[in-house]
């Protein structure tokens, strides 16, 4: 049976690979697609999803 401890890591784990999830998506525009090249793109998808998540810039 798993502790507390672990199953709040375990929730907090899989709110992280939701909100990256969901930046992934919201990165995934044609303005961004069309424009970068693949290696570029997976930067820029990268820096993106950083700055949702450390700064919350993409969410309310």
């Amino acid at each position: 049976m798993k502790s507390n401890m672990e199953n709040t890591a375990h929730r907090k784990d899989d709110a992280l690979r939701r909100k990256i999830r969901e930046g992934r998506r919201m990165f995934q525009i044609p303005e961004n697609t069309n424009h970068y090249s693949i290696e570029n793109y997976k930067a820029a998808e990268k820096k993106f999803v950083k700055l949702c998540i450390l700064e919350g810039r993409c969410w309310n």
